[in-house]
């Protein structure tokens, strides 16, 4: 009898940076912690991060979930919580990909990150490393990590 063959798997990730943050920051700031990292003297910085490698002030590793909200004229909006906490909706840029994905079923995980506001960074000068210690707009980013199968 011949073998069945099993589905193979490949496992990829997707980004995408969440709007409407600042509606929810009072929420957002209750769930997030103090970096440690953020908080070291510039001489362990320097002897401890990668140059280029930026250090957020605010910290934020959980799991999401993503609620499908219907909205006047038939649109559908996105919600991403945390801890049943809304923080933010999908972008309209990045709807059809995610709906797409999470119609197929195949997401393994959807996890929160800090990706804005003031942050540190290791930069070289004449052979000098030095602490920058600046500042984006603050911003949530999600990835999202599902399971495509490999077609032959």
């Amino acid at each position: 009898m011949p073998e069945e063959k099993k589905p193979r798997y490949i496992i990829k990730n997707q980004r995408f940076i969440l709007d409407n943050v600042k509606d929810h920051m009072e929420d957002i700031m209750d769930l997030v912690d103090e970096n440690e990292d953020y908080k070291m003297k510039d001489r362990d910085f320097i002897d401890e991060k990668q140059e280029n490698e930026k250090v957020f002030q605010y910290e934020i590793n959980e799991k999401a979930t993503i609620t499908t909200i219907s909205c006047e004229g038939g649109a559908e909006q996105l919600q991403v919580f945390v801890r049943n906490t809304h923080i933010g909706d999908i972008k309209k840029g990045g709807i059809s990909r995610v709906k797409n994905l999470l119609k197929k079923g195949n997401i393994e995980n959807i996890w929160v990150e800090v990706s804005g506001g003031k942050y540190k960074m290791i930069k070289e000068w004449d052979d000098e490393y030095t602490v920058l210690d600046t500042e984006t707009p603050f911003s949530i980013t999600i990835e999202i990590t599902y399971k495509e199968e490999i077609t032959e």
